[in-house]
């Protein structure tokens, strides 16, 4: 499929108007007709739902991996426990769980992946 410019332009700003509609459908409906219970709840933790199911399958790919090869199980404890992707998610859970801020979650998340990926191997 070869788009020209012009329409790679178009598709883009389809894309954004799409997308714009749809995060925006609920603050233009009347206050009656606003999701109310169950369904609030809902839209307030779906950013966090998809962005477990787009991380979490990255991070625990490798695990069973790492457990067999390894010789015995001290081996693949440290192994597992080597791996910067589980100490950062590992990280984020206990501090937000801990400060119930979702920011500095991410922030020590981060953090610690950052920190053993400079550690040499």
């Amino acid at each position: 499929m070869n788009l020209t410019s012009l329409e790679v332009w178009l598709l883009i700003a389809a894309l954004a108007g799409v997308t714009l509609v749809a995060r925006n459908f609920f603050l233009v409906l009347p206050p009656r007709w606003q999701p109310r219970g169950t369904v609030e709840q809902a839209l307030r933790v779906a950013p966090l739902a998809a962005l477990l199911a787009i991380t979490v399958p990255e991070i625990v790919r490798d695990l069973p991996m790492r457990v067999a090869v390894a010789p015995d199980w001290s081996a693949a404890l440290l192994g597992v426990a080597s791996d910067p992707r589980l100490a950062g998610a590992l990280a984020l859970v206990v501090v937000a769980r801990a400060t119930r801020r979702a920011l500095w979650g991410l922030a020590a998340g981060a953090g610690a992946y950052l920190a053993l990926l400079a550690i040499p191997r």
